[in-house]
């Protein structure tokens, strides 16, 4: 009866942190809400903690497969989806599709206030975990480290969004009141340092099979993904190797089984919330009626596809009426008693296609068209020639990455961003500009703290 009494106050207060900010860095918990050392006096009532961690990035986060999450948010923002929801614009989506964001943006607003509410949750728990006196180095070590993994891919997302951000690690409210922005170089240098601490303790195994907690490949595959932001190569490589060659995944041959809960190139999902409840991916993108209400897969991205491209004719639904003809994310397709999908956060493709792009940017371009036909074979289509130029081999890598990661999580966006080619939206985007290469500082945000000053360029 404690343990559940405990729990229930945990959740109580970071009910309270999702929902009752007035800020997302000006937080702060009462000290018998959060942070208090009955919370963490067993390892039970801890890990229920560490849960409800993973059940706020789930459902109330930038990485929630919802309408509000980067799979959808950045797929209309680059040139994967069409919105159709201009009428009902009261989320601002029709200005992301349209790239007139302006400062004030509800949706772009909610990307920076969930993280940061997120972050200090995650933040309370390493600070709780850490002065327990009742668990002991060996029980603490590892959850600090699924902490830190969490923590980690929070910034990661929002200094590729923002550029300079706050980097906080406290729940210190003066601190976090005033805070100044930390430098782009800087936040990923910090973010190396706490994924390397992380590896130290993560385990390399599975603590559950069926992989809905992290384990140590997540880490090597954001740390991974880090190192190509800072331009280290040769270490993304090693590190991306590390998982290709890693025996608990596989690089699934059969194009239906790649979103199955049981695949084998899944590094870390998420449980649906409820048994037999659809992924939050399946019930934002599918559709039955012409001209969808909401968005839809933009026509440019399924030219991209040959007729005879397997992930266009298994993760690609066509919806026809009226004399109309549209198109959904179909990699999900449970939409009602679901019992075999989970939500992807990180699967083995990612890390064939950091060791792409390390390679291609080490002049390896005959070893990188190796990968890349291993992704054209099994979908399908004719194989690349080894005489590609470095500059040629960026744009298949590019195209064959939306084939692969259309509407997850934002690759597109990050993707062209990376390797200097969002200007190629141009084509497609009448409004897009160079300085959307950032999202702007939410209005309100700067108002609470001159230090978030000067404004990104442009807004």
């Amino acid at each position: 009866m404690k343990t559940k009494h405990l729990f229930i106050l945990y959740l109580f207060a970071l009910s309270v942190i999702s929902t009752s900010c007035e800020s997302a860095i000006q937080v702060d918990m009462p000290n018998n809400q959060m942070g208090t050392d009955d919370i963490y006096q067993d390892i039970s009532t801890t890990k229920a903690a560490l849960a409800t961690l993973y059940a706020n990035f789930r459902d109330a986060s930038i990485f929630t497969g919802q309408g509000t999450g980067l799979g959808t948010v950045m797929s209309m923002y680059t040139d994967e989806l069409t919105s159709f929801s201009e009428i009902n614009s009261n989320l601002g989506t029709f200005d992301i599709f349209n790239n007139s964001i302006r400062a004030n943006n509800p949706t772009i607003n909610s990307l920076w206030n969930s993280s940061y509410k997120n972050i200090y949750a995650i933040n309370a728990f390493i600070q709780g975990v850490s002065l327990s006196k009742h668990l002991n180095t060996n029980d603490k070590d590892p959850l600090i480290a699924k902490a830190l993994l969490l923590r980690s891919i929070y910034y990661q997302n929002l200094v590729q969004l923002f550029g300079d951000i706050p980097y906080t690690t406290t729940i210190d409210y003066q601190s976090n009141t005033t805070i100044k922005k930390t430098p782009y170089l800087q936040v990923l240098s910090l973010i190396e340092l706490d994924l390397k601490h992380s590896l130290t303790s993560l385990d390399a195994t599975f603590e559950k099979p069926n992989r809905i907690y992290p384990n140590k490949a997540a880490a090597e595959l954001l740390l991974a993904q880090n190192y190509l932001l800072q331009h280290k190569y040769d270490l993304a490589q090693n590190l991306s190797s590390l998982i290709t060659s890693n025996s608990l995944f596989t690089l699934e041959t059969d194009i239906t089984k790649v979103f199955k809960n049981n695949a084998k190139s899944t590094i870390w999902q998420l449980m649906p919330s409820n048994s037999g409840l659809s992924t939050w991916e399946a019930r934002t993108y599918y559709f039955n009626i012409t001209p969808p209400t909401d968005h839809a897969l933009s026509q440019d991205l399924i030219n991209s596809f040959s007729t005879n491209d397997l992930r266009l004719k298994n993760w690609i639904r066509e919806v026809s009426g009226n004399n109309k003809t549209f198109y959904h994310s179909y990699k999900y397709k449970n939409i009602s008693n679901n019992t075999d999908e989970y939500s992807i956060v990180f699967r083995v493709e990612q890390a064939y296609f950091v060791l792409i792009e390390s390679l291609i940017h080490q002049n390896n371009t005959i070893e990188a068209i190796k990968y890349l036909n291993l992704f054209r074979k099994r979908a399908n289509i004719s194989l690349l020639p080894n005489t590609l130029t470095k500059e040629e081999c960026i744009k298949e890598m590019l195209m064959e990455s939306q084939k692969e990661f259309f509407t997850e999580q934002g690759h597109r966006f990050f993707d062209l961003k990376r390797n200097n080619q969002l200007h190629i939206l141009n084509k497609v985007k009448p409004n897009w500009k160079t300085n959307h290469r950032l999202l702007p500082y939410p209005e309100k945000e700067i108002s609470l703290n001159n230090n978030l000053l000067p404004q990104n360029d442009g807004y």
